[in-house]
């Protein structure tokens, strides 16, 4: 049996990690901690534990679990990954702001980690200490652009992505929180230049492929509670047609159970992903503009968290990847 810490997660994205651990038939939650019993002070490093009882709960909890799922940021992180490493537990990092910065394989404080996309980094995967999990938001993207990445079938320079998103993606402290979007008051502009994800996204190119990408980002907010649709609009590479893009993104994802290549002439619809495991990507050459376009739909609290989450654990303990899912 896997016991799984779930330290700092929240809102759809936790409840539907824990509900998915609960319900996994070789892993059970050994503890659930939320921010609010962790806020009694800042990490140990910056002033005395016996004032704060959240600090040893934390550690107990670090000390009960085989596997830590963490959507801590800042020294709060640092400090559970620290006493997590020291005791050897691995860790799945899940936070809504992307913390690879500090992750990154190779990285001083971080030596064993590694990106948590399944698809693309499944040998890697299996051995980490600890697996970052992917923006929701960028899971979309990467999973679009990779094949024409490692085909070099596009001009990665030429890259505009544009995310529309439910409720569920943003964060706390974002504006549109508390202007109703919930209602059906139409579209809205959550970022215009999203640079945070368009770093991750060309980063990702160029580990993965050697292509280093200046992909541009955008990202919007659609009335609804959660779901992701991603469009890419990028300058095919010539000799490149709609059959050729379809017959590689099939080629490159046949071994993956948990992403869905359309037919022909079919472009992936939001509510295709709700309560999904997958990411569904269709893909055509535009007539008009040559561009090629590419489409991707996923339920970001369940593929681009939760069951990412739960892919990542099965690979790292060993597990065939669709348990539990």
């Amino acid at each position: 049996m896997i016991w799984v810490g779930i330290i700092g997660a929240k809102g759809y994205f936790g409840d539907a990690l824990a509900r998915l651990v609960a319900g996994h038939p070789e892993a059970q939650v050994s503890t659930v901690m939320d921010l609010q019993e962790m806020s009694d002070g800042s990490a140990c490093m910056y002033g005395s534990t016996e004032a704060r009882p959240g600090y040893w709960s934390m550690m107990n909890a670090v000390k009960k679990s085989d596997i830590i799922f963490s959507g801590l940021t800042g020294s709060s992180a640092a400090e559970v990954y620290s006493e997590a490493l020291s005791c050897g537990k691995r860790i799945i990092d899940i936070g809504d702001k992307n913390s690879l910065r500090s992750l990154m394989e190779g990285n001083s404080a971080y030596p064993g980690s590694v990106y948590g996309l399944s698809e693309l980094y499944k040998d890697k995967m299996k051995d980490a200490a600890i697996v970052a999990n992917p923006s929701s938001y960028c899971t979309g993207a990467i999973l679009g652009l990779a094949p024409l990445a490692a085909n070099n079938m596009a001009d990665m320079d030429s890259a505009y992505i544009e995310s529309k998103s439910g409720i569920a993606s943003l964060r706390k402290t974002d504006r549109l929180t508390e202007t109703g979007i919930a209602s059906n008051c139409g579209v809205k502009t959550y970022k215009v230049d999203c640079k945070d994800y368009a770093e991750e996204v060309n980063e990702q190119m160029q580990a993965l492929f050697g292509r280093r990408a200046s992909a541009s980002y955008a990202s919007y907010i659609i009335p609804g509670i959660k779901g992701i649709t991603t469009t890419i609009n990028i300058k095919p590479q010539a000799g490149v047609n709609a059959v050729d893009i379809l017959d590689v993104y099939r080629e490159f994802y046949k071994a993956n159970p948990f992403v869905e290549v359309c037919g022909k002439g079919m472009i992936p619809e939001i509510k295709g992903g709700f309560n999904r495991h997958f990411c569904k990507i269709g893909a055509h050459t535009d007539a008009d503009s040559g561009k090629m376009i590419v489409t991707t739909v996923l339920d970001d609290a369940l593929r681009g968290v939760a069951s990412q989450a739960i892919q990542s654990m099965n690979l790292m303990c060993g597990i065939d990847g669709e348990t539990g899912l």
